[in-house]
């Protein structure tokens, strides 16, 4: 039962994109349950280029512990994470809460256009992420519901882009996603904002852990976005297992492009699944810099 439910103002137009998905690789260590404390706390990320290493620091959480948006950690003066809103009648945008979880929710309605994705995202906004900034971002996922077993066409996903509030198709945006396609296919992918196409098949027990309808495991996304070396790095943690794709930066390169305004995870409805509904709950959202605060 949830305490609070947040709906997104229906308006008439486009869509965000959180869809499809990503290749190759094992890695990575995530942070620390010490990350959770006040403070700056470092994260080591090594690079190539211009940069041979660069410190993150926590310097954003919010992991909802009393059905609010409100942050337990924040460093860059954002304040409460923000519902977005795709702008697409009928896609019933929806935000409620369980006991350290928001639970985000969205439908697409019948005889939509393929090129409109709707999507519910949470935000943390406005962020100034430029040219020489390296974020990372990561949150953490428990029980997505949609047409798993049936049609596939709907993505969890993670990422940055520019503008604000109103989630439109038109925003530059870098994000990667678990994305379900038909006949059970379940891919990592980065779908926004790489050169390279980058993604990857996921083996059938990581799809069973994330996709269990009785004891659904957590799993954590991260993104990183490093505009020091113009380049991008997705992981994907389920139990023990750590699956990496990295590729070269679009849009937010390292000699120019736009600034990245908004970040946060979200889950998107693609053309596959008409007429149905995915939700999934977010116990945690963090973001890792080496600016600001």
């Amino acid at each position: 039962m949830s305490v609070r439910t947040i709906k997104a103002a229906k308006k008439a137009c486009s869509c965000l994109g959180l869809c499809l998905l990503g290749t190759a690789g094992l890695i990575g260590t995530f942070a620390t349950a010490s990350d959770a404390q006040s403070g700056w706390h470092p994260e080591i990320i090594r690079g190539a280029g211009r940069a041979s290493s660069s410190e993150l620091r926590l310097a954003y959480q919010a992991n909802f512990p009393n059905g609010s948006l409100d942050s337990s950690v924040d460093h860059l003066g954002i304040g409460p994470m923000v519902p977005g809103d795709p702008l697409i009648p009928g896609s019933e945008p929806t935000v409620s809460f369980l006991p350290g979880e928001a639970v985000v929710s969205i439908h697409r309605p019948l005889g939509l256009s393929p090129d409109d994705i709707p999507s519910e995202s949470l935000f943390a906004l406005p962020v100034n992420f430029g040219p020489g900034s390296i974020v990372r971002i990561r949150a953490t996922f428990i029980a997505p519901v949609g047409p798993y077993a049936t049609t596939g066409g709907f993505a969890i996903g993670l990422g940055g882009r520019t503008g604000g509030k109103d989630d439109l198709a038109t925003e530059t945006r870098v994000f990667t996603t678990v994305n379900v396609r038909p006949n059970q296919l379940v891919r990592l992918n980065v779908p926004f904002g790489s050169v390279e196409t980058r993604n990857m098949v996921l083996p059938q027990a990581v799809k069973d852990a994330i996709f269990s309808t009785t004891d659904p495991q957590p799993f954590t996304l991260s993104l990183t976005i490093d505009r020091v070396n113009g380049t991008g790095k997705s992981q994907l943690k389920v139990g023990d297992q750590v699956f990496t794709l990295t590729f070269t930066l679009a849009d937010f390169r390292a000699d120019g492009g736009p600034t990245i305004t908004a970040v946060g995870p979200g889950i998107a409805v693609n053309s596959n699944g008409p007429g149905q509904t995915a939700s999934v709950h977010v116990r945690d959202f963090r973001i890792y810099t080496n600016v600001g605060g």
